[in-house]
């Protein structure tokens, strides 16, 4: 597990399987904060009720739901003390979903978060994919190559059948109850769609109409975080795709809106733990595990 810059959303866990899988209930309730890993997550809702944050909306959770993360996404689980909580979580390494991808069909977009990242599908189809999910750690538990290969598939085959359950009629696709202020969620899409510019606050709360001061802390409210510290999360994230795709560090640099490179060379080390022209290494240990 790697802590980055205080006000910054924390990395937790890593995967260096293509996929592994948790089963889990407590009543101990969640003490996370915003975070991201580098995988995508589907978290599977047995028992118990919270609520789930994923890159700034909130979803209300109840037992049967599927929460989608994708990789990179800030997402933050609530879930009270006391009460009993029972899950079944799913790591998945991107490139297994591209891999694993058709030209017709590609298998991130179960996790695009563009119709939503909470299913709730209708009681055949639930009952359907908590079968496919008790399958998968039954055949996960198991030795042998065979099993190996069935988990795969069984795996493969749950994930269509959730990317046709989201698209399916009597399926839901719950809305978020927040960004309570509907201008936050605005100033998110406007920054994601807007890495490279040279974006100030000043000029970011004229855009919007609204006092820089009170955007401020209506957005580490809603976010968890500051909104420099959002934007240069991001910009960093979007370096690393372009530095690993081929494009030499200083070219992704000022691509994705820093206008230092020894500022951008920093911030990278504090973030990913080596230099933009280094490799970042990713360990992952039997027991760490994070929501």
């Amino acid at each position: 597990m790697e802590a980055v810059m205080d006000e910054n959303y924390e990395k937790r866990g890593y995967l260096l399987e293509d996929f592994r899988l948790f089963h889990l209930k407590d009543d101990r309730g969640t003490k996370v904060d915003y975070h991201y890993h580098e995988f995508c997550k589907i978290v599977l809702l047995l028992s118990g009720s919270g609520s789930y944050t994923v890159e700034g909306r909130r979803y209300l959770l109840l037992p049967g739901d599927i929460v989608l993360v994708g990789s990179r996404c800030v997402h933050k689980p609530e879930f009270e003390e006391g009460i009993s909580y029972e899950r079944m979580i799913l790591y998945i390494s991107p490139s297994l979903l591209a891999e694993n991808s058709v030209p017709d069909y590609s298998l991130e977009d179960v996790f695009s978060g563009k119709p939503g990242h909470v299913l709730r599908p209708a009681e055949d189809v639930r009952r359907r994919l908590r079968s496919l999910a008790e399958q998968l750690e039954s055949e996960m538990a198991a030795s042998g190559g065979e099993n190996a290969i069935l988990s795969r598939c069984t795996l493969l085959r749950l994930l269509v059948e959730i990317g046709r359950a989201m698209q399916k009629t009597g399926s839901e696709l719950p809305q978020p109850v927040v960004p309570r202020d509907g201008k936050i969620l605005d100033i998110l899409r406007y920054l994601e769609a807007n890495l490279a510019e040279d974006i100030s606050i000043d000029d970011l709360a004229a855009q919007f109409f609204i006092s820089k001061y009170h955007m401020m802390r209506r957005f580490r409210e809603e976010t968890g975080t500051s909104i420099h510290n959002y934007l240069s999360d991001k910009r960093l994230l979007a370096a690393r795709d372009l530095i690993q795709s081929g494009l030499s560090a200083t070219d992704a640099c000022f691509r994705c809106g820093f206008r230092s490179y020894s500022a951008f060379s920093r911030a990278y080390g504090k973030l990913f733990g080596a230099t933009p022209t280094g490799r970042i290494v990713q360990t992952l240990h039997a027991d760490d595990f994070d929501e």
